[in-house]
C-alpha cells in the first residue's frame, strides 16, 4: 500500500527559490508515481494568483508549473481558508484549470492525517 505525501507550500512565490524548488519536488515525486497532496497556507496562498508579473523584478512565472500539476495526477488542491482571508484574498482569486480547490477551515487536522509531511 502506498503511503500519501502531504506537501506545504508556504513561501511566498518570489522572492526566494523555495516556492520553485517545491513545485519541482513534487512534480517530480508525482511523476514517480508516488501519491501527493498539496495544502496552500501562510504567504503559500499568493502562489496561486493569476496575473502576476515576475518577470519586473527578474524571476520565472510559476504559473506553469501550477497549471502542470494536473497533468502529473494532482488534480486536489487544499488551501487555507484562514490564509486567504487573512491576506485579503477569496477563492475565486485562485483557480488553477484542471485542478479542483478545497477550502481547509482547519488546516492542522488534514495535516495531522498524513504520516509524511514536507515543508516548502
Amino acid at each position: 500500500m502506498k503511503q500519501r505525501t502531504l506537501a506545504l507550500c508556504r513561501a511566498a512565490p518570489y522572492g526566494s527559490a523555495l516556492a520553485r524548488e517545491g513545485l519541482e519536488a513534487v512534480l517530480a515525486s508525482a511523476a514517480m508515481e508516488q501519491e501527493i497532496d498539496l495544502l496552500f497556507l501562510g504567504d503559500g496562498v499568493f502562489q496561486l494568483l493569476d496575473h502576476q508579473s515576475p518577470m519586473a523584478i527578474g524571476q520565472k512565472s510559476l504559473r506553469r508549473n501550477l497549471m502542470a500539476l494536473p497533468m502529473f495526477g494532482i488534480e486536489q488542491l487544499y488551501v487555507a481558508r484562514g490564509s486567504l482571508a487573512q491576506r485579503g484574498l477569496t477563492p475565486e482569486e485562485i483557480q488553477i484549470p484542471g485542478a479542483e480547490i478545497t477550502l481547509v477551515d482547519q488546516p492542522g487536522n488534514l495535516i495531522a492525517a498524513y504520516q509524511c509531511v514536507l515543508s516548502f
